[in-house]
Order: C-alpha cells, then sequence, then structure tokens
C-alpha cells in the first residue's frame, strides 16, 4: 500500500485573465478577440505576464436562427455578447462583455481544471475571466415554441490565432430561470474530427454523445451553480487545433407555457473561457522540455537540452514561496553538446505545500542563467493508493481508498496513449498492446486529486 499526498503537477499554462479581453458591456454582436497571458507557476494563481509571441482567440457568433425586432435588441440578435436577463424592459440588460468567473452562477474554483494535469485547481474565481454569452429565449417566445424542447439557436465559433494542442474549454452557469420556467443553453462541438473529455465540473456539467455535447443534466434548470445550474472544464482532444464551432442550444423544463411575458427580455447568461498548456515559451538556458511532476512522495524533475556550450553542472533549486531559493542538488552537464541531452533529479524530501523549483545552469567560468520555474503542492492530506504487479506484463490492477475518476497512461514525455473514464478500484488497465519500457499512469480520483505513478511494461 503507498500512502500518496496531495499533489498539483506544475505546467506552465496560458490564460484568460483580467486585461485580456474588452472592459465594455453589451449586448454586441461584433466579434471578441482576447489575449492569452501566461501563468509560469500554475497551478498556483495570481500572477500573470504577457505571452511572446502573442496568441489570441477570437469568438465569433454566427447562424443565427432567430432575429429580433429592435424593440427586443437594437442589434437584432438572439444570440449576443455582453447582455443578461432583464424582468422590466423588452430589451436585454447590459453585462461586461468580458467578466471574471465569479460573475455569473457563483461556481466554486474547484469545479474547473487549469490544464489537463491539474483536476479542480489551477483556476481562479476573480483572476481568471471569461466571454460573456447571452442565449436569449424571446426568438423563441416570439415563435410560440413550446417551453418542453430543446432548440438550436446559433453557432458560436473560436479560432486560434496558433495552433493549441488539447485546449481546455471553460463554461459557467448554463442555466437560468423565469418565474416558474427554467431554462439552460446546451453545446453541441461540431467541428470534425475533435471530441470532449470531461475534466471537471459541477454535478448538473456532464459530456455526452461520445464527447460531443454539454449538458445541463438538473431537470429544472436554475441560475446557480450546484442548485441547477452547470459549470465546469472540458478539454478537447487534439493536436495543433485552430478552430472550434458550437452549437448553442437552449432547453426548457415546460413548466409555463410560453417562455416570457411581452414586457421582459428573457435568456441565459453563461461565460466560456480557454486555457491550455503553455508550449509556445522557449526556456532561457536552451532546453526544450522542464517538467516537475510527483510521483510517489518524491518529486520527479525531468529536463532536456538542444544545446550546452562550456556548461559544467546544473544546480537544482527549491523555494516555499517562489522568491528565497536554496540548492538541493547538483547533476553535471555534458560540457559541449549539440544533441538532445535529458536529465533527470529526484527530489526526495519535498514540503508540505508548495515546492517551486528551477534549474540554474552553470558555465566553466561561473556564470550562470536560470530557467523557468515549476512547481508541484503537496497538501499533507493521503490517500491509499495501491497498483499491481509492477514490472507489469498486461493487465495493471489499481485500487484506492477515494472513489477513481479516470486512468490515462502516458509516455514520459506526456503523449496521452490511453484514458479510462468511471475506472473502479479494482479493475485492471490493459497495457498488453504497448511496447515494453517506462511510462506515467495519472490518476484522477472524484474529489479533483491527482496523482502520477511510474509504470514499468515488460
Amino acid at each position: 500500500m503507498i500512502l500518496l499526498p496531495m499533489a498539483g503537477i506544475s505546467q506552465p499554462a496560458i490564460e484568460f485573465v483580467n486585461g485580456s479581453g474588452p472592459t465594455s458591456n453589451g449586448s454586441v454582436l461584433t466579434n471578441q478577440v482576447i489575449t492569452f497571458q501566461q501563468n509560469v507557476l500554475n497551478p498556483t494563481t495570481g500572477t500573470y505576464i504577457p505571452l511572446s509571441p502573442t496568441v489570441t482567440a477570437t469568438f465569433v457568433i454566427n447562424n443565427q436562427q432567430f432575429v429580433l425586432p429592435v424593440a427586443q435588441n437594437p442589434n437584432g440578435g438572439d444570440v449576443s455578447f455582453g447582455a443578461t436577463d432583464n424582468p422590466s424592459g423588452k430589451t436585454p440588460g447590459p453585462a461586461q462583455i468580458f467578466a471574471s468567473m465569479s460573475a455569473v452562477s457563483g461556481p466554486p474554483a474547484a469545479d474547473f481544471s487549469s490544464t489537463p494535469s491539474n483536476i479542480g485547481t489551477g483556476m481562479s474565481m476573480a483572476d481568471n475571466y471569461g466571454v460573456d454569452v447571452f442565449t436569449s429565449a424571446m426568438g423563441l417566445y416570439n415563435a410560440n415554441a413550446s417551453t418542453s424542447g430543446t432548440y438550436f439557436m446559433a453557432d458560436l465559433t473560436v479560432t486560434f490565432s496558433a495552433p493549441i494542442t488539447n485546449p481546455v474549454i471553460h463554461i459557467v452557469g448554463l442555466g437560468g430561470t423565469s418565474g416558474a420556467l427554467g431554462f439552460t443553453t446546451q453545446l453541441t462541438l461540431t467541428t470534425a474530427g475533435l471530441t470532449m473529455t470531461e475534466l471537471s465540473g459541477s454535478k448538473e456539467f456532464s459530456v455526452i454523445g461520445g464527447g460531443s455535447q454539454i449538458i445541463n443534466t438538473a431537470a429544472s434548470p436554475t441560475a446557480t451553480t450546484g442548485a441547477g445550474a452547470a459549470s465546469g472544464s472540458v478539454m478537447i482532444n487534439g493536436n495543433s487545433v485552430t478552430t472550434l464551432t458550437f452549437q448553442i442550444n437552449l432547453r426548457g423544463d415546460g413548466k409555463t407555457p410560453t417562455w416570457s411575458t411581452p414586457n421582459e427580455h428573457v435568456g441565459d447568461a453563461w461565460l466560456i473561457g480557454v486555457s491550455a498548456i503553455n508550449t509556445f515559451v522557449a526556456l532561457p538556458i536552451g532546453t526544450t522540455t522542464f517538467t516537475a511532476q510527483p510521483l510517489e512522495h518524491n518529486v520527479n524533475l525531468q529536463w532536456t537540452t538542444a544545446t550546452q556550450q562550456n556548461s559544467k553542472y546544473f544546480a537544482i533549486e527549491r523555494s516555499v514561496d517562489g522568491a528565497n531559493w536554496s540548492s538541493i542538488g547538483q547533476v553535471t552537464a555534458a560540457g559541449n553538446s549539440q544533441g538532445l541531452l535529458q536529465y533527470n533529479y529526484v527530489d526526495q524530501r519535498p514540503m508540505t505545500g508548495a515546492n517551486y523549483y528551477r534549474l540554474q545552469e552553470v558555465s566553466g567560468d561561473g556564470s550562470s542563467v536560470y530557467s523557468a520555474i515549476r512547481n508541484v503542492n503537496f497538501s499533507g492530506t493521503q490517500i491509499a493508493i495501491n497498483w499491481y504487479p509492477n514490472p507489469v506484463h498486461d493487465q495493471l490492477t489499481v485500487t484506492s481508498t477515494s472513489t477513481l475518476k479516470s486512468l490515462t497512461l502516458t509516455t514520459l514525455d506526456g503523449r496521452i496513449l490511453q484514458t479510462s473514464e468511471g475506472f473502479t478500484s479494482g479493475q485492471s488497465l490493459d497495457l498488453s498492446r504497448y511496447p515494453f519500457g517506462v511510462y506515467f499512469l495519472v490518476i484522477r480520483t472524484s474529489d479533483g486529486q491527482t496523482r502520477t505513478a511510474k509504470i514499468e511494461k515488460n
């Protein structure tokens, strides 16, 4: 039996934060351009710096199924940016186009995941932002449509200025009410060749349809996350993703005969944000990769260099606050090299709480340069997980005292080979089709914790 401390995996991320987008209110139909910022300390939140090169996401509403009269919305949009419901007027109420994730529905930060390796962590409801989308019900009201149906309203297209691998989409607050009527926006991913995997979310948040639909499972939707509104994060399964298109649908629960009254504007205001592992920034010392991952009760540091010139050694430095550093070990460098070289160091005594790591490459003349910073957090809370046999030939059995949500098998460089969702303690993972070697098994529990096991296949 192995007792594993709770840990988050350090992976610099790109995110939507305050200052990334417009500060004005809607309702508007104009395209919205958001500029990613980088969080080098992810999953620690609160410190964001500009990303170079600049990477943006452009949000476009098209294929509107209903056009509203001027009295209901001067721009005619039944789906628009920066708006909300208005119980005392015919036009939608104004809302901030680019708002903090706390602006609607009251979701907890644990419903969201900054990257696929940081489940239920890495996002701040105050610091992270999303684009406000308003799905008006007035087109359905004007058409006298049944309130117990689900209707296609418009398309939302998100275009990235540079390809992104496995982007994470954050959805905040699908759901609303008007009197006794409950309703909710639901999304269908229509981009060919792409699917979604749920990473985290409220009890109402679910991905169905073979990874193509985000739905609110509440029979009677409300505007509050956890009490009838759906919020959560999904990973887009795809390499070099440049465009995503979602169908926006609106579902009613049928508890009133009409969607609205003549003198109000009813609809569902929700947010959409994006984050991803930062693959755009080169490390200062010429390394092509630098990772820090919890491995049982240790932290495994790995880095790769593309070139070295007169390099003497790497000093591994650790900090508990990101400001005060101490050396915990050294690894001898190759000296001079023009090819890829891999290095490894294991911190066998990580501190409880935050552990920040950086590399100092020291040259023969005494000069030195530093790498980017990686972070692993050990909270001290323990769960018991057992996996056997290890080494394994075909079937690997995993047991846990905490409910398991998913297992993900990766190569040492992080490439995903297999994901098994809804995994039950005592079940086995079939590894027979993989070649001999060493792999990482990322174990996610239903309470949002992530563990990484080193597996040897023979």
